[in-house]
C-alpha cells in the first residue's frame, strides 16, 4: 500500500493528520522541513506503485518552502500526488500550488472529513499504470513578473472562491479554452486576467472584446480585421482583435450576445487556428488562447437556438463558475476593507478603516450587483465620510432596504452577537445600524416630507430632525 508523507513544521498539525491517516487505514511518515522530507523520500521511495504515493505539504516551512519542494516533485517521473496545505493568502498560494501540479489544496483549519476522503482517494485508490495526464502544456518561457493588479484584486477566503483560485492554477498551465460563468459584477475579467498572468502567455498581450458593446454589422471586422476597400469607409487595412492578441490571450466577454450568423466563423477559427480578414484573399494563422465569459445560461441559449451547440462545447472545455457575493460569506468584509483602504488612499490621501458596527449591515445585504456594487458603495461613502473610519451610520443609508439576504431580520440581528464587541456595545451598535436605513426608507417613502416621515415612524418632527443630524442624514432638496 502506498504511504502518506506529512510535511509540516508544527507537531500538532502532524499529529492530527497522522490520526487521520490511521482512521483511513493508510501508513504514514512525517517530516518537519523540506530537507527532512527529501531524506525520507530517498529512504522510502516515491512511486504511485509503492513507497510514498501522497504528500501532504505545508507551504510555510523552515528553509525551502513547500512550493519549492512541490516544483521539484512535479518534475519527477515517479512524482507522488501532492496536496498543499496553508493558512496563508489563499489566492496567490492556491493559484501557484495548482499551477505547479498540486493534486489539491487545503486551507487551515482543516475539514478532517475532507482530508480523510482525499487520503482514501489518492493513497488507497486503484494503482494507476501511469500518472494522470495534466492536459496540454505550452513550452515554458522565461518567467514574467506577475501582473499584480490581476492577482491582488482577486480577494477571498470562502470555500467557493478557493475553488475558483484552484481552477485558475489548473488551467493556467494549459492551452485549454476557458469559459467563465457568473452574474454581472462577480469579477470575470479579473479571473481571465489571472489565468493569462499565470500562463506561459503572460509576456503576450491580453485583449478584451465585449460582444454586447459592438454593433452587429461591425463585429466581424472588429474580431478579424479588414482589408482596404473591403466596405464603404474601409480606407486602410486594419488588424482585428485576434491578430492583436497573437501570442497572448483574447477575452471574449458576454459571448452569449454574439449573433448566431457569426458563431459559425468563430467556430472555424477555434478549430483551424486561422482567420479571414473581411475582404481578404487568404487565411492568416493566429496563435491565441481564448477565455470567454457570460452572465447568461448558455445551455439554455443552446436549447433555444440562440447559441450553436458545437460552439458551446468548443468554448466550454473548462467551465469555471464564479460565485455571487451573497454566497461568499465573510469575503464581503475582506473586500470592503480592501476597497476602503485602496480608495481611501486615492480619495483622501490615506487608507480608511471599517468599524465593527458596519459589518452586520454589509453581511445582511444581498449584493445583487455583486463585487462591483460593493466597490461602488464604498466609493460613495468615502466621498462624504467625515472621518477615517466607515461606520454603520455612514453605510446604512446607501444600502437599499429591500436587498436583504435570505436569513432576514433575525439573522441580521444575530450577526451583532458574533465577533468582537463594537464600540459602544452591541445593543447601541444594532440600534444605530437599523435606525439610519429606517429613517432613510421613511424619507424616501414620503418623498422627503419630514412631517409625514415623522408620523410614519411615530415620532415628532423635531425628534426626527435631531436623529437625522446625529446620523448624518441630509434632508432631500
Amino acid at each position: 500500500m502506498r504511504k502518506v508523507l506529512i510535511v509540516d513544521d508544527e507537531p500538532s498539525v502532524r499529529f492530527v493528520l497522522a490520526r487521520t491517516c490511521e482512521r483511513a487505514g493508510v501508513p504514514h511518515l512525517e517530516a518537519g522541513s523540506a530537507e527532512e522530507a527529501r531524506e525520507v523520500m530517498v529512504r522510502h521511495g516515491t512511486s504511485l506503485h509503492g513507497g510514498i504515493g501522497l504528500v501532504l505539504l505545508d507551504v510555510r516551512l523552515p528553509g525551502d518552502d513547500g512550493l519549492t519542494l512541490l516544483a521539484e516533485l512535479a518534475g519527477r517521473s515517479d512524482s507522488p500526488f501532492v496536496v498543499v496545505m496553508t493558512a496563508e493568502d489563499t489566492m496567490r498560494s492556491a493559484v501557484e500550488a495548482m499551477k505547479r501540479g498540486a493534486a489539491d489544496y487545503l486551507t487551515k483549519p482543516f475539514d478532517l472529513n475532507r482530508v480523510e476522503r482525499i487520503i482514501r482517494d489518492l493513497a488507497i485508490g486503484p494503482e494507476p499504470e501511469e500518472r494522470p495526464e495534466r492536459g496540454p502544456e505550452r513550452t515554458s518561457v522565461p518567467e514574467k513578473k506577475r501582473d499584480g493588479a490581476s492577482l491582488e484584486s482577486l480577494i477571498g477566503r470562502s470555500p467557493a472562491m478557493v475553488e475558483v483560485f484552484k481552477e485558475i492554477g489548473r488551467v493556467a498551465r494549459t492551452e485549454m479554452t476557458v469559459t467563465l460563468m457568473g452574474e454581472s459584477g462577480t469579477g470575470k475579467e479579473l479571473v481571465a486576467r489571472a489565468v493569462h498572468a499565470n500562463s506561459a502567455r503572460a509576456r503576450g498581450p491580453f485583449i478584451t472584446v465585449n460582444m454586447a458593446a459592438i454593433p452587429r454589422d461591425l463585429m466581424e471586422s472588429e474580431l478579424y480585421g479588414h482589408e482596404r476597400g473591403a466596405f464603404t469607409g474601409a480606407a486602410e487595412r486594419r488588424p482585428g482583435k485576434f491578430e492583436l492578441a497573437s501570442g497572448g490571450t483574447l477575452f471574449l466577454d458576454e459571448i452569449g450576445e454574439m449573433p448566431v450568423e457569426l458563431q459559425a466563423k468563430l467556430l472555424r477559427v477555434l478549430q483551424e487556428r486561422e482567420i479571414d480578414r473581411v475582404g481578404g484573399s487568404r487565411p492568416l494563422p493566429v496563435d491565441v488562447r481564448i477565455v470567454a465569459a457570460t452572465n447568461a445560461d448558455l445551455s439554455r441559449s443552446v436549447e433555444d437556438g440562440r447559441f450553436r451547440r458545437d460552439l458551446f462545447y468548443r468554448l466550454a472545455v473548462v467551465p469555471i463558475r464564479l460565485p455571487p457575493l451573497r454566497e461568499r460569506d465573510h469575503d464581503v468584509i475582506l473586500l470592503a476593507r480592501h476597497f476602503a483602504a485602496k480608495y481611501g488612499e486615492q480619495l483622501r490621501g490615506r487608507p480608511v478603516t471599517l468599524a465593527r458596527d458596519a459589518e452586520p449591515l454589509l453581511l445582511a445585504h444581498s449584493w445583487p450587483g455583486n463585487v462591483r456594487e460593493l466597490q461602488n458603495v464604498i466609493q460613495r461613502v468615502l466621498l462624504s465620510l467625515p472621518g477615517q473610519r466607515i461606520t454603520g451610520r455612514d453605510i446604512g443609508p446607501l444600502l437599499p432596504a429591500g436587498a436583504v439576504r435570505e436569513k432576514g431580520l433575525t439573522g441580521f440581528v444575530e450577526s451583532f452577537l458574533d465577533g468582537a464587541e463594537p464600540d459602544g456595545g452591541r445593543y447601541q451598535a444594532a440600534l444605530a445600524a437599523v435606525e439610519g436605513p429606517l429613517i432613510s426608507a421613511a424619507m424616501d417613502r414620503t418623498r422627503g416630507n419630514q412631517l409625514k416621515a415623522a408620523e410614519l415612524l411615530g415620532m415628532n418632527r423635531n425628534t426626527l430632525r435631531e436623529r437625522m443630524r446625529a446620523l448624518g442624514l441630509k434632508p432631500r432638496e
